[in-house]
């Protein structure tokens, strides 16, 4: 069996990754270190699979007693997808955003906001769903014949953001409590948007468990699957956007001493949301790309630093990664390098 976990594994992570710098793509404006995104995907992977599969399994008992049915007959094993799951899932995952939430509160200072959140969250659905599919098509292997990648193309390929999709409402949740300044806020937000990743993971089984089998059934699973990956893109398109009008607010005011009105147009872009258009657009500037992005990279980090200040957050520590940023940024001007071609 651990042979074909293995295999699954080989054939399963690759599709993920695609997923993981799909969504990494999309946050462009102040994008999140990968060594953040790799710890958070590892906690989906690994410590909310197994307290998943721990709790899964007691639901299921308790309910294999209520219906008194056996605990692999189909009435248990659908209802354990419904009402189980959900709960049990979700709160597993979130709990390791409310972990990196306490942990930005504290020291990284990583959870900005909205769209911040909402990328964590996916990320965490994603390390999910590459354990949960390798556990299910390695198992669906050990029956022989063509059932193993059948479930690769339905849980992996076609549904493969879906515990993205419903992770990522907590991590929406906790990125406004992040940003908010009233206590009832901080404390509604994140509950609102668990419950959230509850519900749209409890339609999202239900559908696919009581009510969609068979040949029409098929083509109706593919729908529910699509249309959450629709609901999860509009969701971080529109964050991105938001993020993109932060930055824009934040530098407007610094053109002309800290940055050219070419460099801003470029920095707030629209295009910024086009994989490979900030890169390649970088790649003949002044000074070389690595610079130029990481001088990009500043000026972004002094918008949403100006952001908090704005918000009302004080103190030194504060007043010292702004001088630092604007310390990076004339430097890098000193040296000629400028974002973009002249």
């Amino acid at each position: 069996m651990l042979v074909l976990w293995f295999l699954a594994f080989l054939v399963i992570a690759p599709t993920v990754f695609i997923y993981f710098l799909i969504i990494k793509g999309m946050d462009r404006y102040e994008p999140e270190p990968v060594w953040l995104l790799t710890a958070v995907f590892f906690w989906g992977a690994v410590v909310a699979t197994l307290i998943s599969i721990v709790m899964n399994g007691v639901g299921e008992g308790v309910l294999s007693a209520a219906l008194s049915a056996p605990e692999n007959s189909q009435l248990v094993q659908s209802s354990t997808a419904s009402f189980v799951a959900p709960f049990v899932e979700e709160s597993a995952k979130g709990s390791g955003l409310l972990v990196l939430w306490l942990l930005s509160s504290l020291w990284l200072h990583e959870v900005d906001g909205p769209l911040d959140g909402a990328i964590y969250g996916g990320v965490i659905g994603l390390g999910f769903t590459l354990t949960e599919d390798v556990l299910y098509v390695g198992s669906a292997a050990a029956q022989g014949g063509t059932q193993a990648f059948a479930l690769y193309l339905v849980r992996t390929v076609a549904a493969g953001l879906s515990h993205a999709s419903f992770t990522a409402m907590t991590g929406l949740g906790i990125g406004v409590a992040a940003e908010a300044k009233s206590p009832a806020l901080k404390f509604v937000a994140p509950i609102a948007g668990w419950m959230s990743a509850v519900g749209l993971h409890f339609v999202h089984n239900f559908l696919v468990t009581f009510l969609y089998d068979g040949g029409v059934g098929l083509l109706m699973k593919f729908l529910v699957f699509w249309t959450f990956d629709l609901m999860f893109f509009t969701l971080i398109v529109t964050l991105a956007v938001r993020d993109r009008s932060i930055v824009l607010r934040g530098l407007i005011d610094e053109v002309g001493r800290l940055l050219h009105p070419k460099e801003l147009a470029r920095t707030a872009s629209y295009w910024m949301l086009v994989p490979l258009w900030n890169l390649t657009n970088l790649m003949g500037s002044p000074g070389g790309y690595g610079a130029s992005r990481k001088k990009q990279l500043a000026l972004v980090e002094l918008a949403f630093l100006k952001r908090r200040r704005a918000r009302g957050d004080k103190g030194s520590e504060l007043e010292q990664a702004e001088a630092e940023l604007r310390a990076r940024v004339t430097r890098a001007n000193n040296a000629g390098v400028f974002i973009g071609a002249r």
